[in-house]
């Protein structure tokens, strides 16, 4: 720096050759580390021939993501990943072990001996998070009959072959486990501890056991489990969950549901999409879930519900009719204004289901369907061949206290035939029903909004009878105009 306070700039021919450093190369390993794992494996592996002090640098990484996508210039992508983790250093713990495969010629045709190997030598040393994703496009498990071994049917005889499964080590010290593998029979540890495990994601796996292993490791293996996330899973049949510390549980898409108990003290989150729609026998639910804040719930109502402890009031409750392609596979109901009688009190409702086509359902649906008491209403709305005004109306109606009401429309489907004029939906003594209390009502928003007789009766209806309305908004339909309009009351 000179004397006037001013840095002095030089070219770089302006050094004598003696005077180079390399000032990378003098960072501390920390630094170096956080360097190397923003590039790709292969890359950092081979900074190994720059000088000797390089030479172990990428030994102590504390993130290994391999990718086959990355890695092209491998010739076998099998041979990378055992390389560096037999190479990685013995004095430290890996951190962080990632692993995704996304073509069939990198696994070859043995994807299990594959898997088998990488976790029995990652298995006692990682101390963080361990990821296996097995594209579908990599594996040829089951090239012929791959849906007919995810989902067995239990009434076929034939003989089968025995499949090949895969046994998973037991990690005593990671923190999130998940393994993606379609398809592949997957073998549980049931008599060690994942000591650490906090977060365990499963999806397109197998049990041939019904579900035995899976729920005694989430059970009894785990002990502080706090995120349970099971998709796409065939042969389970009977899942137990006894977690105290069990925060928030997913279940998606395992169709063949027949039991689900459940006995978590602190779970607040709980989602069940399509579990039990495939299930041929009565199916039983088992819940105490005391400090429950918000359920999804997508699926088939179980025959029998049980349950011991639930909250009060929920924070949220979602309930969403199947898609009509499930609806078949159901028996084409699915019952589930069941799960609505389960609480007594809820903040936000969430409604997504169509008005029944058959006029037997929709008065069924209008009478019948008994609602916990809530302060805000969000209601998903498939126009079919009814009005929705009605309905919602109706089901205002049976909670005098709602102070928020959100409508989302969706376009009718091509073919759309009303129904008949004689229709409970198209009664006019709905509109003029004073036994509907909409004295706490004060904000009403609808999307997609049309601007059909049917929501404009509905609005009008509102605007007339909900004498504390401060706010309606009504967002037009992306096909007629791009628009947003807000109304406010004094």
């Amino acid at each position: 720096m000179a004397r006037n306070g001013r840095v002095r700039v030089s070219r770089s021919g302006d050094s004598k050759p003696g005077d180079s450093q390399d000032r990378i190369s003098a960072l501390p390993d920390s630094i170096l580390h956080q360097i190397l794992v923003l590039v790709p494996l292969v890359d950092a592996v081979r900074t190994c021939v720059l000088s000797r002090h390089w030479r172990g640098v990428w030994t102590r990484l504390p993130l290994l993501f391999f990718d086959d996508v990355q890695a092209p210039r491998v010739s076998r992508f099998p041979d990378l990943v055992d390389g560096v983790l037999r190479g990685y250093a013995d004095d430290v713990d890996m951190g962080d072990l990632f692993v995704s495969v996304y073509r069939r010629d990198s696994v070859g045709d043995d994807p299990i001996s594959f898997v088998s190997t990488l976790a029995d030598l990652a298995a006692q040393r990682i101390s963080g998070r361990f990821s296996l994703y097995l594209s579908p496009a990599a594996v040829t498990v089951y090239p012929e009959e791959f849906l007919k071994n995810l989902f067995p049917d239990p009434e076929d005889d034939e003989e089968e072959e025995e499949a090949v499964t895969l046994q998973l080590p037991c990690f005593p010290r990671v923190t999130e486990l998940s393994i993606t593998f379609m398809g592949v029979d997957l073998g549980l540890p049931t008599t060690d501890t994942f000591a650490m495990l906090t977060k365990l994601f499963i999806s397109g796996v197998r049990f041939t056991d019904g579900g035995e292993e899976i729920s005694q490791v989430v059970s009894l293996c785990c002990p502080c489990i706090e995120r349970l996330e099971l998709h796409r899973i065939g042969g389970l049949r009977r899942l137990t969950v006894f977690a105290q510390s069990l925060v928030s549980m997913v279940l998606s898409r395992i169709l063949v549901l027949e039991q689900l108990l459940v006995a978590a003290e602190n779970l607040r989150h709980m989602l069940v999409d399509k579990c039990f729609v495939l299930s041929i026998t009565r199916a039983f639910m088992f819940l105490s879930v005391p400090a429950l804040e918000q359920l999804l719930w997508q699926d088939r109502c179980p025959e029998v519900i049980q349950h011991w402890m639930l909250p009060r009031c929920l924070q949220r409750l979602v309930v969403a009719e199947l898609e009509l392609s499930y609806l078949f596979g159901a028996g084409g109901r699915s019952n589930f204004a069941r799960i609505l009688q389960l609480f007594k009190c809820v903040d936000t409702l969430r409604l997504e289901f169509p008005t029944s086509q058959d006029r037997t359902d929709q008065e069924s649906l209008i009478e019948n369907v008994n609602l916990p008491c809530y302060s805000e209403l969000e209601f998903i709305v498939n126009h079919t061949r009814h009005r929705f005004g009605p309905t919602i109306l109706n089901l205002l109606r049976k909670c005098s206290c709602v102070k928020k009401v959100t409508l989302q429309m969706f376009g009718r489907e091509v073919g759309y035939i009303p129904c008949a004029s004689n229709c409970s939906c198209r009664q006019l003594s709905v509109w003029t029903d004073k036994a509907i209390n909409l004295d706490s009502l004060e904000c009403v928003a609808m999307y997609e909004f049309r601007a059909t007789q049917d929501e404009r009766s509905f609005i009008y209806y509102i605007m007339r009878n909900a004498k504390r309305l401060r706010k309606l908004v009504s967002v037009y339909a992306a096909e007629l105009v791009s628009c947003q309009q807000v109304y406010k009351f004094m």
